[in-house]
C-alpha cells in the first residue's frame, strides 16, 4: 500500500487532518490526537509500520 492510499484511509474512517510537521501528518478523531503517520506521497508503505498505526488509530 502506498503512503497516499494509507492517508485516504485515514480520511474515510472518520478522522480529521489536524496538522503536520516535515513529512509527518497528525489526525484527530472525538479529540484523541493520532500517533504521526509519516507521508511520502507515491512510495511504498512498510507493511509492520502500517499496520502498527492503524491498530493504534482502530482502523
Amino acid at each position: 500500500m502506498k503512503y497516499s492510499e494509507f492517508h485516504r484511509k485515514i480520511l474515510a474512517a472518520g478522522w480529521k487532518f489536524s496538522h503536520a510537521e516535515g513529512s509527518h501528518y497528525f489526525y484527530t478523531k472525538n479529540g484523541k490526537l493520532s500517533e504521526p503517520v509519516p507521508y511520502h506521497g507515491a512510495k511504498e508503505f512498510p507493511e509492520p509500520l502500517r499496520r502498527k498505526i492503524a491498530r493504534a488509530m482502530g482502523i
